[in-house]
């Protein structure tokens, strides 16, 4: 029987070591626990409904904004010198913050074209300028804190980490709580907070360097199949609320927003407590150790289950208090999404799998095949159940997804082949 106690402190070192990239997650989700009844207190049912919309489509935007850029960094990150590393970090910037204004116009006016064909409930004036341009400036801070994450700089990768966790919610509680702004003064506090971390690039005396347009072209090269898996992830992802707006029902929209945010601190939880174990992983992996890679899946995923059970049965209560008993009906929603975070950290191991088998092609092929199945699902049960519909959706994607992640491993681990080989044992027995 395994010892719970022995694997704890087995894997406890994985924890101090990355205590620098986990910590802001974890102040960051207390914060928001802090902070959101006061939200929930001051703002209506209409600001968390337009701030779930505009989130979504911020989605759609953020692979065109960023072109894989930050891939490509990584790639060779460790063939280069440190001069190389910033001079190709200047090149990159330089060329999205130039590229990205051209897309933000585009991308305003199909917005434009959409808001009117299909007749939003929610303006475009002021909510899409605050979120494309929070897109905007996020990529100086995305590659400074990149940047300080691949040379282990742990404390600097903290300082910027906490800077974008408390920023927006230190100008988020002034703006709408003192100027009462609203949805609009939430989204504000975001982009003042990007806009003084560009500032901080700008001074480290990037934008002097000049454009490499062969840096530039191999970098679309590299990236471009990486933004069309993105935008597989867009239907399976954050297309619900897209198809839900229609419904025009802006206070179920809320309910469903805030169900979706809320239940995404077992989501948020999840991945920093993965993101940990992540190289035991693709170590157990590469090294073929099952016994490892079942045991460290079993400390994570059971773990990560007691939490999303305990979250399901204590939802109502949670949601109560989190939203200072104002939209306590958000709960209905958030107690099924967390199953759908749950299933869909349960793929992430999955993937690992294949990645290191290098089965890359079926993780493609399992992208669009979720892409399809999720349109076709979101479609279907927003169609017959609505909100609830689109909640029991996620949850059926996610599950596809893992199951046709279990199918691929099996196929590529020889499962085939297995079968193959206990029939021609059978037929030979039968011979005999």
């Amino acid at each position: 029987m395994l010892n719970l106690q022995t694997v704890i402190n087995k894997y406890a070192i994985n924890f101090k070591n990355a205590i620098y990239f986990l910590l802001p997650s974890v102040i960051g989700l207390l914060i928001n626990l802090v902070t959101f009844p006061i939200f929930s207190e001051k703002m209506s049912s209409y600001d968390f409904a337009v701030m779930g919309y505009y989130e979504a489509i911020g989605q759609l935007f953020i692979p065109i904004m960023n072109l894989s850029f930050y891939s490509f960094y990584m790639k060779d990150f460790f063939s280069r010198t440190d001069e190389e590393n910033e001079r190709i970090m200047a090149i990159l910037i330089k060329f999205l913050s130039l590229i990205n204004l051209g897309i933000i116009f585009v991308g305003t006016l199909l917005l434009l074209l959409y808001f009117q064909l299909a007749k939003v409930t929610f303006p475009i004036y002021p909510y899409a300028i605050l979120t494309l341009f929070s897109l905007y400036f996020s990529v100086y801070s995305s590659f400074l804190g990149l940047q300080y994450k691949m040379n282990k700089e742990g404390l600097k990768f903290f300082a910027i980490q906490i800077i974008n966790t408390i920023l927006p919610i230190a100008f988020g509680l002034y703006l709408v709580i003192q100027l009462k702004l609203g949805a609009e003064g939430r989204m504000m506090g975001v982009l003042l907070t990007q806009f003084i971390l560009a500032v901080l690039v700008f001074k480290m005396n990037f934008i002097k360097i000049k454009l490499d347009f062969n840096i530039i072209k191999k970098a679309l090269s590299f990236g471009y199949p990486l933004i069309i898996i993105a935008f597989l992830d867009i239907p399976s992802l954050y297309i619900d609320r897209i198809l839900l707006e229609r419904l025009k029902d802006v206070n179920a929209f809320a309910l469903y927003s805030i169900g979706l945010k809320l239940s995404g601190i077992v989501l948020m939880l999840g991945s920093a407590i993965y993101q940990a174990f992540e190289p035991d992983f693709y170590k157990f992996v590469s090294q073929k150790n099952k016994k490892g890679f079942i045991q460290i899946s079993g400390f994570v995923y059971g773990f990560l289950l007691v939490v999303t059970i305990l979250f399901s049965l204590c939802g109502k209560l949670i949601i109560s208090l989190l939203t200072s008993n104002r939209y306590t009906g958000a709960y209905q929603f958030a107690n099924l999404m967390v199953w759908s975070n749950f299933l869909l950290l349960f793929s992430y191991a999955l993937t690992v799998i294949l990645i290191v088998q290098n089965k890359t092609k079926l993780l493609l092929y399992r992208k669009i095949m979720i892409a399809v199945i999720g349109v076709a699902c979101f479609i279907t049960f927003i169609h017959y159940g609505g909100f609830i519909g689109a909640c029991y959706a996620k949850i059926i994607i996610n599950l596809l997804n893992s199951g046709i992640l279990l199918y691929y491993i099996v196929v590529s681990r020889g499962g085939v082949k297995l079968i193959h080989q206990l029939r021609f044992k059978k037929v030979r027995k039968h011979h005999f």
